[in-house]
């Protein structure tokens, strides 16, 4: 399947700018154009839109994140693990913070 470069920009909740953006800059590169010039992604630049936005969550620049995606000993299984590791962390965070304030609120 091949989504337009609204689709993805749509479900992520950035503009189809950004996505022209990061294919001007060789992040991420549509899987093909159109007669017309219009972008088309197919599942793998999908799934390479989602790393970017998880390091982009982490705080990476886009830089950065260029270098990792294309590094050849890349690992997405890896790089997925150790996102979901972080993200508990931080949920853990956010809990025990909610716990405090819930305490503060009740006394």
């Amino acid at each position: 399947m091949a989504y337009t470069v609204h689709e993805p920009a749509a479900m992520a909740g950035i503009s189809a700018r950004t996505l022209r953006h990061y294919d001007a800059i060789g992040l991420l590169k549509p899987s093909r154009l159109s007669a017309a010039g219009y972008r088309f992604y197919g599942p793998a630049q999908v799934d390479q839109f989602q790393h970017i936005l998880f390091y982009r969550e982490l705080g990476l620049g886009l830089t950065a994140i260029r270098q990792v995606l294309y590094d050849p000993g890349f690992d997405s299984i890896e790089a997925l693990k150790m996102h979901r590791e972080q993200l508990l962390t931080k949920r853990q965070h956010v809990n025990q913070l909610i716990a405090n304030l819930d305490r503060t609120i009740a006394a």
